[in-house]
């Protein structure tokens, strides 16, 4: 019973959640030497609950993150927490990183000026 669930998880996940027709959008992602084009959730709202610490940055430079979800089943490895990743040419570091029922959640966190 159990690997039927599994197997109905993975393909609801890849059929509605990270459907580049549905939620997702079809994204470069670079991690680990490794170059993907997957379908990638972006999500800037989800941060704004999350607790973050207050760093020394320069005057007119910020820290601007956002949480991405990615299909464990497009990369194969869960990235870890304070690596960098490259998603469209914009590298960030992984602030956190978690993976529940095939979905990988990152933070990440990028400096702007």
């Amino acid at each position: 019973m159990a690997a039927g669930f599994k197997a109905q998880v993975k393909r609801d996940l890849a059929a509605v959640f990270h459907n580049a027709d549905e939620h997702a959008d079809m994204t470069t992602v670079e991690y680990n030497g490794k170059r993907y084009e997957i379908p990638v959730i972006f999500d800037s709202d989800s941060n704004k609950d999350r607790v973050k610490i207050m760093r020394d940055n320069a005057d007119g430079v910020y820290v601007s993150d956002m949480t991405v979800f990615i299909s464990f089943y497009d990369i194969k490895i869960v990235p870890r927490k304070e690596t960098k990743i490259i998603i469209d040419d914009t590298e960030y570091m992984i602030a956190r990183s978690s993976i529940a029922a095939g979905s990988i959640a990152l933070d990440l966190e990028v400096l702007d000026e």
